[in-house]
């Protein structure tokens, strides 16, 4: 591939994944679908206005296109497959919420919401996230991004059983990927975790250090009458009974020692494979000084439930992306359908300049703000030629991207 063909390639993978994965696409969104995809990775603020300035097409053909309908679910699981090994990696869906930064009154799905940067409430949007995460690759891709409806928009229900309705809708497409599911603690209370193994995942996630954990009973029955005994007490994390956990050699070390033991949760009412993490190493654990991680499937090693939540952060990458590199809150628009357009375009770009750059040696370790940089770039390269009718010679153009390609090579 010569330089020249660095953007095309790009938009080029964009529209031929669109085509593979939508049935019926009108001629015009096959052309404009592409240039969107672009303009959001090279543009420094991505909003209309500016798409008008960067692109070919005036404004308002830029703010019709954000009304048409794409299934980004397929779009996105074309592009997944293609980076990761769905047989052999360890994937899980992982949930999600991000506070977007957003004015006014009549947006759709306005309110007040939880900002984790901030640590407070704040007024915007709100999106969660559904991702695929690797715990193999240590990556993860955008499935689908989903905005919360504020109660003036008449959601009754509370904001877990939104959470649950929508992994609820795109589960059977999920489960084409991956059976795991994986959520912060947020999400461990008994009516989601219940909700998630009704739909057939295996959920991990994390408990608070509170939590009421019981051993369970392994003796000989009594024979006496009554309800035989199940559980040997309660478990005391400072102090535990190591005859009846096990260490985890493979994960122990140098950040603290990881203890496994299957076990109930009282407040899930549910036996689990849990995982304990002492920091400072169970003998200098101080009050407090742990954690408890748990999976439903009692089955799952300990190993795999720690891969799959610390894999659970790679989602927070794709937010910090999509906020500083594809326009993830810049969107102007206020109805539902452009929003949602614009919230799922910002995350597919992400995913289409992580397929493009996997494809192509001379990309390998490059950072997505390298890969953005060397785009806008080229992009700018390439409109002051078009516009200005100037044809250059080979040896003077490969010159001037040779240069402009050294502007990007920051490290990755």
């Amino acid at each position: 591939m010569t330089n020249q063909e660095d953007i095309s390639h790009y938009m080029g993978l964009a529209k031929d994944t669109l085509l593979a994965t939508c049935a019926k696409v009108r001629k015009n969104l096959q052309d404009l679908f592409p240039e969107i995809m672009i303009l959001l990775l090279v543009m420094r603020k991505k909003n209309f206005t500016q798409m008008a300035k960067y692109g070919k097409h005036n404004e308002h053909t830029y703010r019709s296109a954000f009304r048409k309908g794409i299934d980004w679910c397929v779009y996105n699981t074309k592009l997944i497959r293609e980076l990761f090994d769905t047989e052999n990696d360890l994937l899980a869906v992982a949930i999600d919420q991000s506070y977007i930064r957003k004015a006014g009154k009549k947006t759709y799905g306005i309110g007040n919401y939880w900002s984790g940067c901030a640590q407070a409430v704040k007024h915007g949007c709100e999106i969660t996230l559904l991702a695929i995460v690797n715990a193999t690759q240590k990556d993860a891709m955008a499935f689908r991004a989903i905005q919360t409806p504020g109660k003036a928009d008449g959601r009754k229900m509370s904001l877990t059983d939104f959470y649950i309705k929508q992994v609820k809708k795109y589960s059977k497409r999920m489960q084409r990927i991956t059976h795991n599911m994986v959520g912060d603690a947020a999400f461990s209370t008994k009516h989601f975790t219940d909700s998630m193994v009704e739909l057939g995942f295996t959920f991990v996630s994390r408990l608070r250090k509170d939590t009421a954990v019981r051993y369970l009973y392994a003796g000989k029955k009594t024979g006496k009458r009554g309800r035989p005994k199940t559980f040997d007490g309660y478990i005391d994390f400072e102090s535990p009974d190591l005859d009846r956990m096990q260490k985890i050699d493979s994960l122990s070390g140098d950040d603290g020692e990881y203890y496994t033991i299957v076990a109930n949760v009282k407040c899930l009412k549910r036996n689990v494979r849990l995982v304990v993490w002492y920091p400072e190493g169970l003998a200098r654990v101080k009050s407090g000084g742990y954690r408890l991680y748990y999976s439903t499937d009692k089955d799952m090693s300990g190993e795999d439930t720690m891969a799959i939540y610390h894999a659970r952060f790679q989602e927070e990458y794709l937010f910090r992306d999509g906020k500083q590199f594809t326009g993830l809150q810049d969107c102007q628009a206020r109805s539902k359908k452009k929003l949602h357009f614009a919230y799922n375009a910002a995350l597919a770009a992400i995913n289409t300049a992580k397929v493009a750059m996997a494809r192509d040696d001379k990309y390998k370790g490059m950072s997505l703000a390298s890969y953005s940089m060397l785009m806008h770039n080229m992009f700018i390269y390439r409109r002051i030629i078009e516009v200005s009718g100037i044809k250059l010679d080979k040896k003077k153009n490969n010159l001037i991207l040779k240069d402009l390609r050294a502007l990007s090579e920051a490290a990755a």
